[in-house]
């Protein structure tokens, strides 16, 4: 009978003793927390000995520190992007608006109507170049909306290509240059939406006509159940084009900005085509310069488009 009693007393001071290690490590956990959370620390939740509940307590509050310092790494990121994106756009919109405001003021002081009409001309340019500037960036922000959709519909895109060609015909002659254009005897019809596929060619031609040299050439290729178009023309040897960045926004390779551009044109032509369920690559072969666009394909007979 003594001998039970003594085990019972041992068993109580053991589980008192485990309690009392139990109690310690939850008071231990919730001190190193108040430390991180005190102090921004980057440190996770450590113990040298413990149960097997402390650990998968441990676990799960490490895991969700480790999801913390990712949001807060992304919304440095994006903070960063913010900035960056607010003095580009400063830049980019302040200089037109600055060269706007010296030209009629200039216009005021001019005597003769016909020095007062060349600056009128110029402020009107600028008036131009601001909107754009705006346009770009209203059209990016709203194709960042994940709910924003385009309504499909059957397009032959080579008219669309054509009507856009035309529209530049003044830049390709200042360039010395011309399209060049290698099509398909018979129109591809894709799933696509005209305002966008004019938007899309409208940012290559001018990406080439800011970017480029030489004659542009345009090419077309048919595969099964898509259609590609290719747009290659050589580039300034001065330039140095990052790829991984192309389709980033606001990437520029005139770092000094002295093009009036936002750095958005290219970017939106990839969201764009993602938004038609197509994809668009770019390659430089022997200092060509190359985009290539992809459609999906509508067979003969075959309308149902989402």
């Amino acid at each position: 009978m003594l001998i039970i009693v003594i085990l019972l007393i041992l068993l109580l001071i053991l589980q008192t003793i485990y309690l009392l290690y139990y109690k310690s490590q939850i008071k231990d956990i919730g001190n190193q927390l108040s430390f991180i959370s005190k102090h921004n620390s980057f440190k996770f939740i450590q113990t040298q000995i413990k149960p097997r509940e402390i650990s998968s307590l441990i676990d799960r509050c490490n895991t969700i520190l480790r999801k913390q310092r990712e949001l807060n790494q992304e919304f440095i990121h994006k903070s960063e992007e913010i900035n960056t994106t607010i003095v580009s756009l400063s830049h980019d919109i302040r200089t037109p608006i600055t060269s706007l405001d010296g030209y009629l003021q200039l216009a005021k002081r001019a005597e003769e109507t016909k020095e007062k009409s060349k600056y009128i001309e110029l402020a009107e340019t600028r008036i131009k170049q601001i909107n754009t500037l705006v346009d770009e960036l209203f059209l990016y922000t709203k194709l960042q909306n994940l709910s924003f959709t385009l309504e499909l519909e059957p397009i032959k895109m080579t008219n669309m290509l054509k009507k856009c060609l035309f529209t530049f015909i003044d830049d390709f002659t200042k360039n010395e240059s011309e399209p060049i254009l290698k099509l398909l005897e018979s129109a591809s019809e894709i799933k696509g939406n005209e305002n966008a596929l004019e938007r899309i060619f409208e940012n290559i031609i001018k990406n080439y006509i800011v970017h480029g040299k030489g004659d542009l050439n345009i090419r077309e290729e048919e595969k099964e159940d898509e259609v590609f178009i290719h747009f290659t023309n050589l580039i300034k040897h001065e330039q140095s084009l990052d790829f991984d960045k192309i389709f980033t926004r606001f990437y520029k390779e005139d770092v000094s900005r002295t093009k009036h551009s936002t750095g958005l044109g290219l970017s939106i032509v990839k969201s764009l085509m993602e938004k038609m369920n197509g994809s668009v690559q770019a390659d430089l072969i022997d200092n060509h310069f190359c985009i290539t666009l992809t459609f999906t394909k509508i067979k003969k007979g075959n309308y149902d488009v989402e």
